[in-house]
């Protein structure tokens, strides 16, 4: 019996040792069995929810600038010495029609120049005389007059019966083959301008139209560069809607230079107007306990007591591991992110870590 009356003892004094320790450190008793009590959890701050101002659009890299070249005289083209994707340089012949109609119209022209300058010299012959009157020697010297323009223009258009690049560049379009009948004006080329930029080219609906402005930010990516973002910037914004497709055209200037992207690719945009939609906040997901449509509850920690409280919200659309947040929140509480599956209501908490939303 003595044996066993010992262990009552010796737990009444390991007791007393305890408290004499903890009353010793001069921390009161309530306070380190708060401490003890309270769950370790992560949090994160509620933020603007930028994502949602974003801009989504889809559209077709082409050059910022490009020509569209033709010929001056109708004819039969003899030879077109590009194809399509073949690079060019200036002064280069790119193609040609045959200049025998241009010719024969050049040399009809001379001749008629010729004969229309003997007529006037004639005529003032016998205007000297007094055989010929003053209306002929004006109508003499308007003919002859008439008759040199059309032969300067019969020159300047046998100038043009050869199409030469304007520019270093690349051929985008060939609309026509060799051996064919062209109209004047016709085209025939179509060629990029190697000086220039490329830019994306994109339909807007028109509540987004409204938002964009000129200098705005984007980012551009494309499934040919995988992983890779290409800055660029809104550099042209269309003053009306389509009528085809009511979409107004948005042009973004490419900061890549030329040689790094191919006219034709389809790139995917994301653009941030400066002119904000609205202002809305975002939580990471995995703040969420449990959502039922719009609405989802998180736990909110008060920063003044420590404890979490349980907090209705309301979600919108879901980006990169954040949700919006449209009401229940303000801007700068901190939400549990990791542990609220431990908690209860009011529960005390210690923050083991703060993460920003980003």
């Amino acid at each position: 019996m003595r044996g066993k009356a010992r262990f009552p003892l010796l737990l009444v004094g390991l007791g007393a040792l305890a408290l004499g320790a903890c009353g010793g450190s001069g921390a009161p008793a309530a306070d380190i069995a708060a401490q003890v009590k309270a769950t370790p959890v992560r949090v994160a701050t509620a933020g603007p929810a930028d994502f949602l101002n974003d801009i989504a659009v889809v559209g077709r890299v082409e050059p910022d600038r490009s020509f569209v070249l033709a010929f001056k005289t109708a004819g039969v083209v003899r030879a077109i010495a590009v194809d399509e994707g073949d690079a060019v340089r200036k002064g280069q012949v790119l193609a040609e029609i045959d200049p025998k109609d241009v010719d024969a119209a050049l040399r009809q022209a001379e001749e008629a120049a010729d004969k229309a300058a003997r007529d006037l010299a004639r005529v003032r012959k016998l205007h000297a005389n007094g055989f010929a009157s003053e209306a002929a020697l004006q109508d003499a010297q308007m003919l002859a007059d008439q008759s040199r323009a059309s032969a300067a223009a019969a020159r300047a258009n046998r100038g043009y019966a050869s199409i030469v690049a304007p520019n270093d560049g690349v051929v985008l379009k060939r609309h026509i083959e060799a051996n064919g009948v062209v109209a004047a004006g016709a085209p025939v080329l179509t060629i990029s301008d190697f000086s220039r930029s490329y830019v994306l080219s994109a339909g807007l609906a028109d509540r987004d139209a409204v938002r964009v402005a000129m200098g705005d930010p984007a980012q551009v990516t494309f499934d040919a560069f995988p992983g890779t973002a290409f800055a660029a910037s809104v550099s042209e914004i269309g003053a009306d809607a389509d009528p085809m497709t009511g979409t107004f055209q948005v042009k973004l200037k490419l900061a890549a230079g030329p040689d790094a992207l191919r006219s034709g690719l389809v790139g995917h945009a994301t653009i941030r107007p400066a002119k904000q939609a609205g202002i809305a906040l975002a939580v990471p997901v995995d703040a969420i306990l449990e959502g039922h449509g719009e609405d989802a509850f998180v736990f909110v920690v008060d920063p003044q007591s420590g404890a979490a409280h349980r907090t209705r919200i309301r979600v919108g659309r879901l980006h990169a591991g954040l949700v919006a947040v449209t009401g229940g929140l303000s801007a700068g509480q901190s939400v549990v992110i990791d542990g609220a599956g431990y908690l209860t209501d009011g529960e005390k908490v210690v923050v083991a870590t703060a993460d920003a939303t980003p």
